[in-house]
């Protein structure tokens, strides 16, 4: 018979709040100016462990982590295994330019995931973050023309929520050596801006307030492949790629702007309809090399190109992005009765990226370091934990220098799925 345990239970009652929780997307996720463009900041990939290797997942094929990049990984499941992975995350920026600096924290829900056998297959679910938007400008006319004649005038630019993805994959063990995989995302959110223009020193000026919400509902398939190649009876290496087509986006586009009155607000334009967007092709490209149950050690590139691409009739300036991801594990001895710390796991990774934005024309560069670790837990799980530490963009050609930290914490849970008893 099926045998449900309180783990299963408890995994559904959280999918349930998690999803809840994702379509609320009036809280900050991240807090930087470069999220004002295209599709606002993409989340990296991965969850609490992986993202602790720098974020590495295309190549690596272990039955006891989930990879939603690459379906194919679906099907590295053990026999009759459940694996539950949920997590949140804390995170801190410090920005500055030449002559300004600001920080900002957020707290949020990070992802939960399932996946398990059926049969030669592997499926995975769950959902995470795919982009976040979360900023605040201020600029104050500098024109000496203008501020004579209309006085004291600052331009606020403010933006929030974002959108997440739920996916599903299924992987399929073809040969002993090969696994392909399918897999779908469906990607729903918000993107909100808001633009105002204040006049603060000349009353004949009346303050304008304008904003335009985006809100973005399609699916997007991925096809996925990894080779495995065994070096002799405790090494193997591991090849991976994953496939996005290039995808039209559905979604729809409110535009407004209101000018304020003495008794309130006059609407001067007022717009809503049908929008799409364009998602960009995406290559992943991954390796690893495993001694079974002892260490790890990976790399991945991935690809994009939003060059040409428009997301929701924007006319932001995007560039090509690509990330390199380094990074690995290592168990000093799983099966250690004696002593505790020899049975975690320990992480590290780092990874290089050109971001999708052009600032100023500039190609905006991000490069941070990871480190955590996992803990065997009583029963059949793990409390992962992770740190990042990285810096994006620079000072210079009016640009914006972000130095960040993040914190996540994740719980991986196993149990037996379709147990028979010989008694009851």
């Amino acid at each position: 018979m099926l045998k449900l345990t309180k783990w299963t239970f408890f995994g559904a009652g959280f999918f349930i709040i998690g999803s809840v929780y994702a379509q609320d997307n009036s809280s900050i996720n991240t807090y930087s100016p470069y999220s004002m463009y295209g599709m606002g900041d993409i989340a990296q990939p991965g969850l609490t462990a992986t993202g602790s290797m720098g974020g590495i997942t295309t190549g690596v094929r272990e039955s006891r982590q989930i990879d939603y990049v690459n379906p194919a990984g679906a099907s590295a499941r053990d026999s009759l295994t459940f694996v539950l992975d949920f997590g949140g995350e804390m995170k801190n920026f410090y920005s500055k330019t030449s002559t300004l600096n600001t920080s900002y924290n957020t707290a949020n829900f990070r992802h939960i995931a399932f996946a398990f056998p059926v049969g030669r297959f592997g499926l995975s679910v769950g959902l995470t973050p795919f982009s976040s938007v979360g900023y605040e400008v201020e600029q104050r006319e500098r024109n000496d023309d203008i501020v004579a004649s209309m006085g004291d005038v600052r331009y606020l630019y403010r933006g929030e929520d974002g959108v997440n993805q739920i996916f599903l994959n299924l992987g399929f063990n073809a040969t002993e050596r090969w696994a392909v995989g399918a897999g779908v995302r469906y990607l729903f959110g918000s993107i909100s801006h808001y633009y105002n223009v204040q006049f603060n020193t000349n009353a004949y000026y009346s303050n304008v307030y304008s904003s335009e919400v985006q809100k973005i509902s399609s699916f997007v398939p991925t096809l996925g492949a990894q080779y495995t190649q065994p070096l002799d009876d405790k090494r193997r290496i591991v090849f991976g790629a994953s496939f996005q087509p290039e995808m039209k986006l559905r979604g729809t586009r409110t535009a407004l702007s209101q000018v304020s009155a003495n008794a309130g607000y006059d609407t001067a334009y007022n717009s809503s309809g049908s929008a799409s967007a364009l998602m960009p092709m995406q290559l992943n490209l991954g390796a690893s090399i495993t001694a079974t149950e002892k260490w790890m050690l990976g790399a991945e590139f991935n690809y994009q190109d939003w060059s040409k691409t428009k997301v929701i009739n924007s006319t932001d300036a995007m560039g090509r992005s690509y990330n390199i991801r380094l990074g690995g594990y290592y168990i000093p001895n799983r099966y250690d009765v004696r002593y505790f710390w020899k049975r975690m796991t320990y992480r590290g990774g780092l990874r290089y990226s050109q971001t999708p934005p052009l600032y100023n024309g500039n190609a905006v560069r991000d490069i941070a370091l990871n480190a955590g670790f996992s803990l065997p837990m009583r029963g059949a799980g793990y409390l992962n934990a992770g740190v990042e530490v990285g810096r994006r963009g620079a000072t210079g050609s009016g640009m914006v220098q972000e130095t960040y930290l993040t914190l996540s914490v994740g719980i991986t849970l196993f149990e037996a799925w379709f147990v028979k008893y010989r008694y009851e």
